[in-house]
C-alpha cells in the first residue's frame, strides 16, 4: 500500500527533506492542523520518490492520489496548499470538479472570493517575490501567468468535451496542457464499482460515451469518470485509444473524500493511491467536533419544537454572558417529503408569531430528558440529562421569565430569518435552491447572515459546511430499516449524514484554551459545555433511536467507551504539599502595550501590491493544421507600476476606508482600539504613524487619474493587510514574575471555595483492545506503589509514559543527589503564564526535589513537558519551550529565592521527546546541567 510505503520512507528521510515550504504556509490564511501537515508531508515524500524514479529513467504513470479526510477536517485548505505547490512547479491550469452543482458553489467562494469569510489564501499571494492572482475561468488562456481554475461537475466537464460547443473546453486543447485535476466528494465516483462482483471488474477498453443528462445513473457517471477524467484528460489518450505525448505527461489527479466505502473492490482500487487517512473517528478524538445528544421525548410536536427553541435561547444567552461575539445558534427542521416541509414551514411561522409564555408550562414537568435504565441506546452515551433543570435554575437566578424567551423567539424567528431548501421557482419534484439561498446556507456564521432556522428534506446531507448548527428536529415518525439486508434505511442514513454536517465545532475563544477544539470534556458542570453539544430531537421511538445510535457509532461520530476517572494526590503526600511553598505567576495587562514607533523590521515589509486591470480582449484562433492555437490580445493601455507610500493616498479616501471597516466596536480600526494599541491621541496621529508603509500600484493610468472608487477598494485591502502585520506586534498581556505562595493558601484537595482544586475528574476514552489503554493500565498499577509518584491514578500519552520511564530509570541517580524526589502530574489544574505574551499553559509534570549533604533546605520545582516532534515547532507549541528556558534563565541555580531560611530554585527544562535524537540529547543535557545528576 502507498500509505505504508510513505510512512516507512519518512523514517529514513531527513525531516528537512519533506518540510512544508514557506511559500505554502506564508500564503495560506489559516495555520495547518497536524493532520493537514501530515497529509502534505506524505505528499511531498511521494514527490521525492517519484522524482528519484524519474531521474533513473523509470517510466511512471501520471500522479493519481487519494486524500481520505473527514468532513470538516480542512480538505479544502489542503487543496489550496497543493495548488500553491503545483504553481511553484510551473503549473497554471487547474480543474476542480465534483458530482453535483450544490457542492461546487460553496467551494468556488473559498478559492476565489477574497472577501468571503472562508477564503483560504492570504490577501496577497506572493511567490518568488511576485504577486499571484487566482482566476476562475471557463477556458484556459496561454497569456496568463496566474492560477486559473475551472470549476465544474463531472457531467458538465464530460458534456463540454463531448459537444465541443462554443466557449467550452476542447479535449484537444486540454491534452496540450499540463493540468492538475482536483476531485471532491470522490466516493460518489465509485458507486457502480461497489455494486460489481469481483469477476466483473476486468478493465475495459475506454470508449467515449454520449451526453450525460442530469438524471444520469451511477454507472454512466463512473464510466465518464474512468473515460473522460482518467483516460482522456489525466492519461491524455485520444478517442482512438492512442496516448498524446505520454512521455511528457505531467498531469496529476488528486481525489478527496471523507468516506472510502468499505468494499473490497474499492479498497483494492485505491490501495496504491491513498496518500493520507484521517477519518471521522480521528476527527472526533482530536476534539474538533461537538458531542452528540440524542433527545427523544413523548412530547407533542409543538412542545418538541419549543424544547429546541428553548435550548436555542439558552445557548444564545450563554454566548452573550461569556462575551462570544456574533454567536447565533441555528436550528434545522427535517421533514419527510417536500410538501411536508412546506407545510411544516408555514406551521412554524404561525407558532413563532403566536407563542406565549404559558406554552412553556411543560418544561416544569421535565425533570430530565428521558433516559431509561434498560434503554441501551441512551445508556451507551451518557450526558447531563438535567439540561432543563439547569435552564430553569439559570432563569431563576437571573429573574428571567418565559416572556423573555417568547420575545426572543418572535424577534429571532421571523420569516426573513428562516429558509426552506426549495426555491419558489422550482417546478420539479426534487429540492432545488437558487443562488441566494445557497449563499445564505454556506455563510451561516457570517456577521451579516440573519438565518436562524432551516427547513429541509434531503438537500443538505452533503457538501454543506456549517459550524453553528446546534439542533436538528425530526418532524416525522417511523423507521425504514432494510430487514432483508439487515441495514438501516435511507432516511436514517441521510439523518446521520445531516448530523455529520452539524457536529463540526464552532470555534470560540475562552481564556487560554485552544479556540478550535472542545475545551470542557473534563469540566462536566461548566456552563459553556452547552456550546459543545449538538442535539438531535425525535419522538420516543426506541428502535429508531437504537438504529440511529448504532449507525453513528459505526461511522465514528459517537464513542461509547468514555469513563469518568478521578485523579488526586495520594493521601500521604497531601500534608507534605500543604506545608510547601510553590512558585506561581499570573497574567496581567501589559503596561507597555502601546507602540510608540513602528517595529524596526517594518522597514523591510514588502510593498503592498495592487494590480488595477485595464480593458482587454482576447481572441483565440483555432488552427486545425497546427498543434498550437494563435492568440490575439487587445489591451486598452500598457500597465505602469508606481511606488508610493500610504501618506500619498488622499485623506478622505483613508477615512472612508476606516469607516467601512468599522463594523462594530470590536473592529481593529475602531478609535478606542487603536488607542489601546498605539501611543496616539487621534486617528490622524495613527495615519501619521503608518504613513511610510510602501504600496506598489500597477495601473494603465496615472496615479492622479485613478478613480476614487478604485483607490477606496485598494485602501481597504491595504488596511486589512496592514492589520494582519501589526497584530503580530500587539501584546495586550504579559506574564508576571514568579512569586512563592504557600500551597495550602492557593490549592486544595477538596472543592474548597476560592482555591484551585488539585482533585480532577475527567472523561477518559478507554478502549481495552487498544495498546495505549493496556500500557496505561499497566503503568497506573505500577505507579500506585511508587513512593516518588504523587498521584493515585494515571492516564497519558506515549510521550508521557516514556517521560515517567525516564525518571524511573534515573531513580538511583536522583536519590544519590537529593534527600527526596517526587513527580507530580499536573492534570490541567496548575497554569503558568508566558512572560512575553501572557499566554498560559499547564506543564504536564512538576519534578519536586529536596537537597541533602549540607543543603537540606534547598527545594527545587522543575517544569517538565513531554512533546511530540510535530508539535514542538514555532508554528505550534515552540513558544512554550522558549518560555520554559526563559524561566531557567531568570531563576535557576543563579537566582535562588529565599523564603523563611529555605532556598527555592525554579527550573524549566526543554521539551522531552524519546524518539527524536536531537530533542532527547537537548533534554538530557539540561537535565544533567540543571540538576547536577549523571544521566
Amino acid at each position: 500500500m502507498l500509505l505504508e510505503d510513505i510512512e516507512s520512507k519518512k523514517e529514513i528521510l531527513d525531516e528537512e527533506q519533506y518540510n512544508i515550504p514557506s511559500y505554502i504556509t506564508d500564503n495560506l490564511r489559516y495555520p495547518l492542523y497536524e493532520w493537514q501537515r501530515k497529509a502534505l508531508e506524505n505528499f511531498l515524500v511521494n514527490e521525492i520518490t517519484r522524482e528519484k524514479k524519474k531521474s533513473k529513467g523509470e517510466k511512471q504513470n501520471p500522479n493519481h492520489l487519494m486524500f481520505n479526510m473527514a468532513t470538516g477536517s480542512g480538505k479544502t485548505l489542503v487543496m489550496a496548499a497543493l495548488i500553491l505547490y503545483y504553481y511553484k512547479q510551473g503549473f497554471r491550469n487547474f480543474i476542480f470538479f465534483v458530482n453535483q452543482n450544490a457542492i461546487l458553489g460553496k467551494t468556488q467562494a473559498n478559492f476565489i472570493n477574497s472577501s468571503h469569510n472562508k477564503y483560504l489564501f492570504k490577501e496577497n499571494i506572493v511567490i518568488d517575490g511576485k504577486r499571484i492572482c487566482i482566476r476562475e475561468v471557463d477556458v484556459f488562456s496561454n497569456s496568463s501567468d496566474d492560477i486559473q481554475i475551472k470549476f465544474t461537475t463531472i457531467q458538465k466537464l464530460h458534456n463540454d468535451i463531448y459537444k465541443e460547443s462554443e466557449n467550452a473546453l476542447l479535449l484537444s486543447d486540454l491534452q496540450k496542457r499540463d493540468l492538475i485535476l482536483i476531485g471532491d466528494e470522490a466516493h460518489h465516483l465509485n458507486a457502480s464499482t461497489a455494486k460489481k462482483k469481483k469477476e466483473q471488474t476486468e478493465i475495459e477498453t475506454p470508449s467515449f460515451i454520449g451526453e450525460l443528462k442530469d438524471s444520469a445513473k451511477d454507472d454512466d457517471i463512473e464510466k465518464s469518470w474512468e473515460t473522460t477524467i482518467c483516460n482522456y484528460i489525466l492519461g491524455k489518450k485520444g478517442k482512438d485509444g492512442v496516448s498524446y505525448a505520454a512521455e511528457q505527461n505531467r498531469n496529476a489527479l488528486l481525489e478527496f473524500t471523507a468516506t472510502i466505502p468499505r468494499n473490497d473492490l474499492i479498497q483494492e482500487k485505491y490501495e496504491d493511491k491513498i496518500i493520507t487517512k484521517f477519518e471521522l473517528k480521528d476527527f472526533v478524538e482530536a476534539k474538533c467536533t461537538k458531542h452528540i445528544r440524542l433527545v427523544r421525548s413523548n412530547l407533542e410536536q409543538k412542545e418538541r419544537v419549543l424544547q429546541a427553541l428553548l435550548l436555542n435561547w439558552y445557548r444564545y444567552r450563554i454566548g452573550v454572558d461569556y462575551g462570544i461575539p456574533n454567536f447565533k445558534p441555528v436550528i434545522l427542521f427535517r421533514s419527510k417529503e417536500i410538501e411536508n416541509s412546506k407545510a411544516d414551514y408555514q406551521w412554524f411561522l404561525d407558532l413563532c408569531k403566536n407563542v406565549k409564555g404559558a406554552d412553556f408550562g411543560f418544561v416544569k414537568k421535565l425533570s430530565k430528558i428521558k433516559n431509561d435504565s434498560d434503554d441501551q441506546a441512551d445508556k451507551t452515551y451518557s450526558f447531563d440529562g438535567r439540561i432543563f433543570e439547569r435552564i430553569r435554575l439559570y432563569m431563576e437566578e437571573r429573574e428571567i421569565s418565559f416572556e423573555n424567551v417568547v420575545a426572543y423567539i418572535r424577534e429571532s424567528f421571523q420569516e426573513r430569518n428562516i429558509v426552506i431548501t426549495n426555491s419558489k421557482t422550482n417546478k420539479t419534484q426534487k429540492e432545488k435552491t437558487d443562488g441566494e439561498i445557497d449563499y445564505l446556507l454556506n455563510s451561516l456564521e457570517d456577521r451579516s447572515n440573519h438565518i436562524r432556522a432551516i427547513f429541509t428534506v434531503q438537500r443538505l446531507t452533503e457538501g454543506w459546511d456549517v459550524l453553528n448548527l446546534y439542533d436538528i428536529v425530526r418532524l416525522y415518525t417511523g423507521r425504514d430499516t432494510d430487514y432483508k439486508n439487515k441495514k438501516v434505511g435511507s432516511h436514517t442514513t441521510s439523518e446521520v449524514q445531516l448530523i455529520g454536517r452539524g457536529v463540526r465545532y464552532y470555534p470560540f475563544a475562552y481564556k487560554d484554551k485552544e479556540k478550535s477544539r472542545r475545551k470542557f470534556d473534563d469540566e462536566l458542570q461548566n456552563e459553556l459545555r452547552i456550546l459543545e453539544e449538538f442535539y438531535f430531537h425525535s419522538e420516543d421511538e426506541e428502535k429508531y433511536i437504537s438504529d440511529l445510535s448504532n449507525e453513528l457509532k459505526n461511522r465514528g461520530l459517537m464513542q461509547d467507551k468514555r469513563t469518568q476517572k478521578t485523579f488526586n494526590v495520594k493521601e500521604k503526600y497531601q500534608s507534605l504539599l500543604n506545608g510547601m511553598y510553590f512558585f506561581v505567576n499570573e497574567k496581567k495587562e501589559n503596561p507597555n502595550r502601546r507602540l510608540k514607533t513602528l517595529p524596526k523590521d517594518f522597514k523591510n515589509l514588502p510593498a503592498f501590491e495592487w494590480n488595477m486591470k485595464g480593458l482587454y480582449s482576447e481572441v483565440q484562433a483555432v488552427n486545425l493544421s497546427q498543434k498550437e492555437d494563435t492568440l490575439y490580445i487587445s489591451d486598452s493601455a500598457p500597465t505602469k507600476t508606481k511606488a508610493i507610500t500610504f501618506a500619498e493616498i488622499p485623506r478622505h479616501v483613508k477615512y472612508k476606508a476606516i469607516h467601512r471597516l468599522n463594523a462594530n466596536s470590536s473592529s481593529y480600526f475602531n478609535y478606542e482600539n487603536i488607542c489601546k494599541r498605539f501611543d496616539v491621541d487621534s486617528m490622524d496621529d495613527f495615519l501619521e504613524f503608518v504613513k511610510n508603509v510602501k504600496i506598489c500600484i500597477s495601473s494603465p493610468m496615472k496615479f492622479e487619474n485613478i478613480p476614487n472608487a478604485e483607490l477606496l477598494k485598494m485602501c481597504e485591502r491595504f488596511m486589512l493587510n496592514l492589520q494582519r502585520e501589526l497584530e503580530s506586534y500587539d501584546k495586550p498581556y504579559i506574564g508576571s514574575d514568579f512569586k512563592l505562595v504557600k500551597f495550602s493558601d492557593v490549592f486544595s484537595f477538596d472543592d474548597e471555595k476560592g482555591k484551585i482544586g488539585f482533585k480532577k475528574e475527567k472523561m477518559i476514552l478507554i478502549d481495552d483492545g487498544n495498546d495505549d489503554a493496556k500500557e496505561n493500565k499497566r503503568l497506573e498499577k505500577e505507579l500506585k506503589n511508587e513512593d516518588w509518584y504523587m498521584l493515585d491514578s494515571f492516564w497519558g500519552t506515549e510521550e508521557e509514559r516514556k517521560l515517567i520511564e525516564f525518571i524511573k530509570s534515573r531513580k538511583s541517580n536522583l536519590e544519590d543527589k537529593y534527600k527526596s524526589f517526587q513527580l507530580l502530574r499536573n492534570e490541567e489544574v496548575y497554569k503558568i503564564f508566558d512572560f512575553e505574551t501572557g499566554q498560559g499553559f499547564q506543564p504536564d509534570f512538576l519534578l519536586l526535589l529536596q537537597g541533602k549533604n549540607g543543603n537540606n533546605n534547598a527545594y527545587y520545582q522543575v517544569f517538565v513537558e513531554p512533546k511530540g516532534k510535530h508539535l514542538a515547532g514555532e508554528e505550534n507549541d515552540g513558544w512554550k519551550e522558549k518560555f520554559l528556558l526563559e524561566i531557567s534563565k531568570r531563576y535557576g541555580l543563579n537566582n535562588i529565592v529565599v523564603e523563611k531560611s529555605k532556598e527555592y530554585i525554579l527550573i524549566g527544562l526543554p521539551f522531552f521527546n524519546d524518539t527524536n535524537k536531537e530533542m532527547r540529547v537537548r533534554f538530557e543535557t539540561e537535565f544533567v546541567n540543571s540538576l547536577k545528576v549523571s544521566c
